[in-house]
Formats: C-alpha cells, sequence, structure tokens
C-alpha cells in the first residue's frame, strides 16, 4: 500500500507547521468565495464571521 500523503509530504509532518498552512488554507479558500472566516481557539473549528454566510458578498463574475 503506499504511503499517505501526511508520511510523504514534509510540510505536514510538523503539527504545528500542517495546522498553521491549514488556518491558511481555509482563510484564503473563503475569502476567494466571499467569505471570512475565523478559528475558534476553544474548538479550533472555523466560523464565518459573515452575518448571512449563505449570500456571497459580491457577485460572481461572469466567466465570458
Amino acid at each position: 500500500m503506499k504511503k499517505s500523503l501526511l508520511e510523504t509530504n514534509p510540510y505536514l509532518k510538523d503539527s504545528a507547521q500542517r495546522n498553521k498552512a491549514l488556518a491558511r488554507n481555509v482563510a484564503s479558500s473563503s475569502a476567494v468565495e466571499g467569505i471570512r472566516v475565523t478559528r475558534n481557539a476553544n474548538t479550533g473549528r472555523f466560523i464565518s464571521t459573515d452575518k448571512n454566510a449563505a449570500t456571497p458578498s459580491k457577485p460572481a463574475k461572469n466567466s465570458r
């Protein structure tokens, strides 16, 4: 069986570095979608800070 990504990727082996990268990835990916998130210090979960997370703050761009 092949090794998992966690076992082979040097950036994921260190848990502190992995958590920092995860937080940065979630924040940047959410921002692209027009959602701002913060990480709850107690639970570690990501929480939307927008008042209405279901409605994007900017209209979607037309692909044409």
